[in-house]
C-alpha cells in the first residue's frame, strides 16, 4: 500500500513540474517575442530617412526627336521628396526668351547652342533654373512610359492622327508620344504643352509607386545608358532614399501649372509678366541651381 501511495504522489508531482516548465517558457517566448518586435520596430523607423528641403531639386526633360515635323518638348520637373510632391510645367518650344541680348525662341537657343542654351533661355524667361537634364529621344522617352505603365486619358476631340472617343482610353508609350508631339493643336503651342503637363501628370499618378520602388535601381542602371544627362550614378545614390520615402508614402504625387501668355503676331509665345511671381512658391531661384548651371 505504501508503495502504491508514493506512485500517486509521484504523478501528480510531474504534472506540476512539467506545467511548470511550460509556463515559465511561455512567459520566457512571449517576453522574447514581444522584445524582438520592438527591436524590428525600432530597426524600421531608424532605416526611413525622412527628406529635408536640401532634397528637392530640379530636372529639365527635353524630347528631342529627330523627324523635323516633330516639335521640341520641354518639360521641367520641380521634385519636392519631403513635400512629396513633383510640379510640372511644360514650356511652349515657340517662347520668347533673351540671351545674352539675343532674342530668339526656345526651339532656336537649343538648336544653336544645346541644352545650356534652352537652360539659359528657360531661366532668364521663366526663372527655373534647373539642377540637372534630361534630354530623351524616342527610345528612352517610351521607355519611361513604359516604366510608369502607360495612362488612362480622355484625348481632346478634334485630336489630328486619334478617332474621336469622349472616354478615356488607354494610351501605350508610342501613342503617348504621338498624342505629346502632334504639332497640330488648335491652339498651337499653348494647347500642347499644356496637354503634355496634363498627360504626364496623370501618367505618374496612376503608376503603381510599390513597383517603382522595387525597381527603381535596375530602372535607373537602364536609362542612365539611353539617356544624355548630367546625372551621375552619384546623384541617383545621394537622393534615392529621398525618392523611395516620396513613393512609398507619398499618393498622387503629380500637379502641374500651365505656361501662361499669349502668342504674338510673329509666332512667338510671350509669358506674362507675373509667370516667374506665379511659380515662385515652388520654382524658386535656389544656390544650389546656380552651381549646377555652371557646372
Amino acid at each position: 500500500m505504501a508503495k502504491s501511495k508514493k506512485g500517486h504522489v509521484a504523478i501528480p508531482f510531474l504534472l506540476a513540474f512539467l506545467l511548470g516548465i511550460v509556463c515559465i517558457g511561455g512567459i520566457a517566448m512571449y517576453l522574447f517575442n514581444k522584445l524582438s518586435t520592438k527591436e524590428d520596430t525600432r530597426a524600421s523607423v531608424s532605416s526611413v530617412v525622412k527628406p529635408t528641403e536640401s532634397d528637392n531639386m530640379t530636372l529639365l526633360f527635353v524630347l528631342d526627336e529627330p523627324s523635323d515635323a516633330s516639335p521640341l518638348t520641354f518639360l521641367a520637373a520641380r521634385v519636392l521628396p519631403e513635400e512629396k510632391k513633383i510640379i510640372l510645367i511644360s514650356l511652349p518650344s515657340n517662347m520668347l526668351a533673351i540671351v545674352d541680348g539675343r532674342q530668339d525662341t526656345l526651339t532656336t537657343f537649343y538648336k544653336t547652342n544645346g541644352i545650356q542654351g534652352a537652360m539659359s533661355a528657360i531661366q532668364n524667361e521663366a526663372g527655373i533654373y534647373a539642377d540637372r537634364y534630361i534630354i530623351l529621344n524616342s527610345e528612352s522617352f517610351q521607355k519611361i512610359c513604359n516604366i510608369f505603365a502607360g495612362v488612362n486619358y480622355q484625348i481632346p476631340l478634334g485630336t489630328q492622327g486619334f478617332a474621336d472617343n469622349p472616354e478615356e482610353q488607354y494610351l501605350g508609350p508610342a501613342q503617348i508620344e504621338k498624342l505629346i508631339t502632334n504639332p497640330f493643336f488648335k491652339d498651337g503651342e499653348s494647347e500642347r504643352s499644356a496637354l503634355v503637363s496634363d498627360v504626364v501628370s496623370e501618367m505618374i499618378n496612376q503608376t503603381d509607386y510599390d513597383r517603382i520602388v522595387a525597381s527603381m535601381d535596375s530602372n535607373f542602371r537602364t536609362l542612365i545608358n539611353m539617356m544624355n544627362t548630367d546625372i551621375s550614378s552619384i546623384d541617383y545614390s545621394n537622393e534615392k532614399s529621398a525618392l523611395k520615402y516620396m513613393y512609398t508614402y507619398g499618393s498622387r504625387l503629380c500637379t502641374y501649372r500651365l505656361a501662361t501668355g499669349s502668342t504674338s503676331d510673329d509666332g512667338m509665345f510671350v509669358l506674362d509678366r507675373d509667370f516667374q511671381e506665379s511659380i515662385a512658391d515652388y520654382f524658386s531661384h535656389t544656390e544650389s541651381a546656380d552651381q549646377s548651371a555652371g557646372e
